[in-house]
Parts: structure tokens; C-alpha cells; sequence
């Protein structure tokens, strides 16, 4: 009961979050304005990331810690998962971004807005790792 308040309370920061940056975005005016708190976002976005998988590792070593063989096996699997999943984002934004030009600062600001939205949605999910 405990885990699934904190993991619902968890789902509304996400969801607060994320929207907090499309509104702060939003009220960028100028196209640099807009590109840089895109930029910031997404960095913003990656350093949670970061820190959700590596606490995910460490929950997962602590629900392992008398099962070496089962740990290295849901190690190698996550690390597996992270890495499609990775594939997966690069590419799902490359094909989000995909009407601008490449080397416009739209490309890239569109990148940023889509590794912020699907790095957070990744978030939500590497908090419920281990799974029971």
C-alpha cells in the first residue's frame, strides 16, 4: 500500500513536472529563449534519468544481495533494456523532428522537447524496478 502511494505521488511530480517545463517553455518568446529551455530541460531531464537507473541498480542489488547469479542475470537484462530503450528514443525523436531541417536550431530544440517528454516517461517506469 505504502509503495503504491509513493509510486502514484512519484507519477504526479512526472506528470507536474513535465508540464511545468512546457509552461515555462511556452512563455519563452524569442527562438533563442525557446531553444534554451529546451536545452536545459532536456539535460534537466537526463540527469533524472541518470539518477533513476543507478537507483534502480542499487535497488535491484539490495533485493539480490543473496541471489549473486539471479543479480548479474537482472543486471544484464536492464542493462540490455536501457540500451534499446536508448535506440528507441533516439530514433522515435529523429522521426518526431523529422520536417526540420537537420542542422536548424528547430531540429534541435524539437530533439530536446522530445529526449525531455520520453526520458521522464523512462523515469516513471525505472522507479517501479525491481519488479515483484
Amino acid at each position: 500500500m505504502k509503495r503504491n502511494i509513493l509510486a502514484m505521488a512519484g507519477v504526479l511530480f512526472l506528470t507536474c513536472s513535465y508540464a511545468y517545463a512546457e509552461d515555462n517553455c511556452s512563455s519563452a518568446q524569442t527562438d533563442t529563449e525557446i531553444n534554451s529551455c529546451w536545452a536545459k530541460e532536456k539535460s534537466s531531464a537526463e540527469n533524472e534519468l541518470n539518477a533513476e537507473y543507478a537507483s534502480a541498480k542499487q535497488r535491484i542489488a539490495k533485493a539480490y544481495t543473496t541471489h549473486k547469479e539471479l543479480l548479474t542475470q537482472y543486471n544484464a537484462i536492464l542493462l540490455d533494456s536501457q540500451r534499446g530503450w536508448l535506440k528507441y528514443r533516439d530514433n522515435q525523436c529523429r522521426l518526431e523532428a523529422f520536417m526540420a531541417d537537420e542542422k536548424s536550431a528547430v531540429y534541435a530544440s524539437l530533439i530536446d522537447q522530445c529526449i525531455s517528454r520520453i526520458d521522464r516517461e523512462r523515469v516513471t517506469q525505472l522507479k517501479s524496478i525491481p519488479y515483484e
